[in-house]
């Protein structure tokens, strides 16, 4: 197993240092990204990328993601889609401007941006930045449990929202102002004073310095990358009432760790680094080890490939469509059938994003409304978030209920309808320590009942509707939980 944490290690490591160089490939920010296009499409894609850099609001009517994993036999899938819409205030889209148009990075470029910067700012971009996200559906499978709801979350006026799903297959939300004092603008502005003398001591130049030599390290990485990406135009499509330029960039990992230029190229990188950060220590990896290594990861990677796409209006200029995916396989037979810890099977990791945009720079935060009602944000430790896939079963009174919770942190959940006044007795037993909650129809806590007590527990509904148990424990156990009049 030493030997497979070393190999995953090293690919962890590698994936590290391209991902800055093949993130920047797939977001289109420099030339060398348009490998395999004409100068004519590369300058429509780097024009749609500039306008969209540029952009003061937009919406996302529709967006949907989805994850996979599978391992040991074992399978995570998530799934969810939704909306989405951004506003920016003018002051943050004019720092956003001011910081897009410095060519280099310096203390002297960060002070002239640090001046242009307040608490009265600051304060004014959270009065007008507008954030909204909702999860009209999601979809939770795992080896232990199952999931499926929707969810919000929305900042406006300064105040942050979020709804949640519960076990009634109601959401709640829940909300709370960002409370600035005049002390707490105080602290902010002499944290800027603090940060603008800290930009003119020797110390950050020096910083600032190191900070361009590793920049220059990874250069030659970044150039390797780009060999292994490529930007092809695919047939106009048409969305909405105009055609559209469709481009699709793909990198193959597998023909990067088969490059026999990558393991000299790391290995220089390293070094330098090693040089940069006396912390990291003396390297205990040469070149031919490390070849050695990237081949070995690269027979275990039997699918490495990322694809990104964007749709880009040949009317308006701008992004109307993006799309990555991303899949990921490695075949651990490679280890060998002896050692008992290696997972069986193959480990199989995707992952796709889409999103359609538009509305753009015509988003206002008065077209987005904050829910006419809500509970405080400290509510929420008392709310029973969920979905009515996650309940075991409707119970009631005279029930005895007999169940094994297989591990630490695992949670039973039951239905229990009541009237208004009814009371009920709880009595739990278990060969282990498990602990009860009950909750109200609106999903609140109202009681709970630990086993150290050695009492059951007697509640009276204040309500009528559906209340909920839950059994939870701090390690596997077994119990038996009696459901009697009050």
């Amino acid at each position: 197993m030493k030997l497979l944490t070393r190999f995953l290690t090293v690919f962890a490591v590698t994936l590290a240092l391209i991902a800055g160089p093949v993130l920047s490939a797939f977001a289109q920010d420099v030339d060398p990204a348009c490998q395999g296009l004409s100068a004519a499409d590369c300058a429509i894609l780097q024009s749609a990328m500039d306008a969209q850099r540029r952009l003061t609001s937009f919406s996302v009517p529709a967006w949907t993601t989805n994850f996979y994993l599978t391992a040991e036999q074992e399978t995570v899938f998530f799934e969810a889609r939704g909306s989405a819409a951004v506003a920016l205030p003018a002051e943050l889209t004019a720092l956003r401007d001011a910081f897009l148009g410095v060519e280099t990075v310096t203390p002297d470029t960060l002070l002239a941006f640090l001046d242009q910067i307040d608490s009265a700012t600051v304060q004014t971009i959270l009065n007008g930045l507008l954030l909204s996200l909702v999860v009209d559906e999601f979809e939770l499978e795992t080896p232990g449990e199952s999931m499926a709801g929707g969810g919000a979350l929305l900042f406006k006026d300064s105040a942050v929202y979020l709804s949640l799903p519960a076990p009634s297959a109601e959401n709640t939300w829940f909300g709370e102002p960002l409370e600035i004092t005049e002390s707490d603008l105080a602290e902010l502005d002499a944290a800027l004073a603090q940060l603008r003398v800290a930009l003119l001591d020797e110390e950050m130049d020096e910083a600032f310095d190191a900070a361009g030599a590793l920049l220059t390290m990874q250069q030659d990485l970044a150039a390797l990358v780009q060999q292994h990406v490529t930007t092809t135009r695919l047939p106009d499509d048409v969305l909405g009432d105009q055609p559209a330029a469709v481009f699709t960039t793909t990198f193959d990992l597998k023909d990067l760790l088969a490059d026999p230029n990558l393991a000299p190229t790391l290995m220089t990188l390293l070094e330098n680094l090693a040089e940069q950060s006396p912390d990291m220590g003396e390297l205990e990896l040469n070149q031919p080890q490390l070849q050695l290594v990237l081949v070995a990861l690269n027979l275990m990677l039997t699918e490495g490939a990322f694809t990104g796409s964007q749709w880009v209006g040949l009317n308006d200029g701008y992004l109307h469509r993006v799309t990555f995916d991303a899949v990921l396989n490695f075949d651990l037979s490679l280890f060998g059938d002896e050692a008992e810890d290696v997972p069986a099977g193959p480990v199989v990791f995707s992952a796709s994003f889409a999103a359609d945009l538009e509305d753009f720079d015509a988003v206002t935060p008065d077209q987005i409304t904050t829910p006419a009602t809500f509970y405080p944000t400290g509510e929420i430790d008392n709310f029973l978030v969920g979905t009515p896939d996650q309940v075991e079963g409707v119970v009631a009174v005279g029930d005895v209920i007999n169940r094994t919770l297989p591990f630490e942190g695992d949670t039973h959940l039951f239905a229990l309808p009541l009237e208004a006044g009814e009371s009920i007795t709880l009595t739990l037993e278990s060969d282990g320590y498990p602990y009860l909650s009950v909750y109200n129809p609106d999903a609140f806590l109202t009681d709970t009942l630990s086993i150290y007590s050695g009492e059951p527990l007697t509640f009276t509904a204040d309500s009528a509707g559906v209340h909920f148990i839950t059994v939870e424990g701090y390690s596997g156990l077994s119990y038996r939980l009696t459901i009697g009049a009050g």
